[in-house]
């Protein structure tokens, strides 16, 4: 090769080289050296040393790019910062990463406001923590203006509840999470969302702070639904009281036997305890000294013609007890008797027995308990709440377990003065008849007692009240067709009827079958208009003058 063909030869190589290089060296391939160190900075993001902030050469004699250390959050990377802390989003801490000079910060109140929607349930990382979520400021990018940032606390289910202080949501009772917001940032729950939360102090109270919406009902679906409307009427009230008691024996109908002098027992007729015995019966014959000198001097004053010497030993023979028959026996065949009878004063069964054949009896000896049992008293145990309700002749109704689907009829005989210390109730006895006797001493038994009847008062069905932790509502139908829940005051209940003491007029209507759908629909309602931040609720008409109030 000669030496011009060698000259041309290393001018096209170094050409060649210059466009190579220049190509290297263009602009448009920079974010494939800044992707590099990225990925780079990845591998090491841990340790902020590997990549010190400063210029990078991309090739002698060209333009250096400068990379410095900002922190980004791995779970959104669009927030920049250019110091450590947290994410104001999901609470993350932030991670160093390398970036180019020209990345800005991002506005952390304005990745917040378009985020806080979407972002709610990541706040949870922090809820053990309040310092995760520090107080401070964030730099403006546009403006260079510091953003104030303070900690609040939001429900992660109902975002738009908002608190200065740790609290639980007041719509679903969820315990609230703290989270940044901006200094200007207001008490998104007011007044409105904090009224359920809050328990009145008293039914009217209660009332007047739950005022529900009213619910229009489509008539095919109030037939659907079975819903029943009854009226609100002026009814005599009957309460009926429940109680329970203990069958027990007639204390009228029990007598007990005593010898009436001391002596011997010759004769047991009546040996065993609960035999059955009548008026006029021969229990036992009995040897007494006494009895037998008290008939010698009456038959020796029968004999003699003394009248008033027999007078007094008749008499002193019947105040030993000896039967007429037995007197009479004496003066007719003018012996004397030495065994002497006693006879059942009444009919009854033996309750008690303190005999045997043979034993020497004084009169202080119980021999017999008999208990008539065609008659028995319950003591029945009235609260004291109820006590104004029972009186003396009042009718009442009894069952015992041992004989079910029988009902005794009977009466209120007697209420005790004072109330037991322990048990704190007033005790009342009822008398029910018991013929056959199956009523026995000691037996369980459920009281119904038919209360004061209370009359002119304004009732509702029982069916129609639903009891909640606020107070008892009724839902009445409006006179536009419309169903609304009012809170009402109770009074006493019987017969299948309440009391309204207030709340409803006697011209309203109530609905007394199918209305918890109802209800639960006027909640719902309600529950929405406190989500939306509704100031006002649908008001109710005037609240109705109590039953006392009303004229006929």
């Amino acid at each position: 090769m000669n030496r011009t063909n060698l000259f041309r030869t290393v001018v096209t190589g170094v050409a060649a080289s210059a466009v190579t290089y220049t190509l290297i060296s263009y602009p448009m391939f920079r974010p494939v050296d800044a992707q590099a160190a990225d990925q780079a900075t990845d591998h090491n993001g841990h340790d902020q040393a590997a990549h010190p902030a400063g210029p990078v050469a991309t090739q002698k004699g060209q333009p250096e790019t400068k990379f410095v250390t900002k922190y980004t959050c791995p779970m959104h990377p669009q927030i920049i910062e250019d110091h450590p802390g947290h994410c104001p989003i999901c609470g993350m801490t932030l991670v160093p990463k390398l970036f180019p000079v020209s990345i800005k910060p991002t506005a952390a109140q304005t990745v917040m406001q378009q985020a806080a929607p979407q972002e709610q349930s990541s706040v949870d990382h922090s809820t053990h923590d309040h310092g995760a979520i520090p107080t401070g400021t964030t730099a403006s990018a546009k403006a260079g203006v510091e953003t104030k940032f303070v900690t609040k606390y939001t429900c992660p289910m109902h975002p738009q509840i908002i608190e200065n202080n740790p609290g639980h949501c007041p719509i679903c009772g969820m315990t609230l999470v703290p989270k940044l917001f901006p200094v200007g940032t207001k008490d998104l729950a007011g007044k409105t969302a904090a009224q359920p939360a809050v328990a009145a102090s008293t039914p009217t109270e209660a009332g007047a702070a739950m005022t529900m919406p009213a619910v229009a009902v489509a008539p095919l679906t109030l037939k659907y639904m079975n819903v029943v409307l009854a009226p609100v009427k002026w009814r005599n009230l009957t309460r009926q009281i429940h109680s329970v008691g203990l069958v027990g024996f007639d204390e009228n109908r029990i007598t007990h036997v005593h010898p009436r002098a001391s002596g011997w027992v010759e004769t047991l007729n009546v040996r065993a305890l609960g035999d059955t015995v009548k008026k006029g019966e021969v229990l036992l014959t009995v040897y007494s000294p006494d009895i037998l000198a008290a008939e010698k001097d009456y038959l020796l004053a029968t004999r003699g013609g003394m009248s008033a010497m027999r007078d007094a030993a008749q008499e002193r023979l019947r105040l030993l007890n000896v039967p007429e028959s037995i007197i009479k026996k004496i003066a007719n065949s003018g012996q004397i008797t030495p065994n002497v009878p006693v006879i059942s004063p009444q009919s009854g069964y033996i309750a008690a027995i303190n005999l045997r054949e043979g034993m020497y009896i004084t009169p202080a000896l119980d021999m017999y308990t008999i208990a008539d049992p065609t008659k028995v008293w319950v003591q029945a145990e009235i609260l004291e709440r109820d006590m104004q309700q029972v009186a003396v002749g009042q009718p009442a109704e009894m069952t015992v377990d041992g004989i079910p689907g029988r009902i005794w009829r009977g009466k209120v005989d007697f209420v005790y003065p004072e109330l037991d210390a322990k048990s704190r109730t007033l005790k009342a006895r009822l008398v029910f008849d018991n013929p056959d006797g199956e009523l026995k001493p000691n037996q369980f038994a459920e009281i119904g007692i038919s209360g004061v009847s209370q009359g002119d008062v304004l009732t509702v069905p029982s069916t129609a009240v639903i009891p909640t932790a606020q107070g008892a509502r009724v839902v009445r139908k409006n006179a536009d067709g419309t169903f609304q829940p009012v809170m009402v005051q109770l009074g006493a209940s019987g017969g299948g009827y309440t009391q309204i003491t207030h709340g409803l007029s006697p011209n309203d209507e109530v609905v007394a079958s199918g209305q918890f759908l109802i209800d639960s629909e006027s909640n719902i309602q309600a529950a929405f208009a406190r989500m939306t931040g509704a100031v006002e609720l649908p008001s109710a008409p005037a609240a109705a003058p109590t039953a006392h109030q009303q004229g006929h």
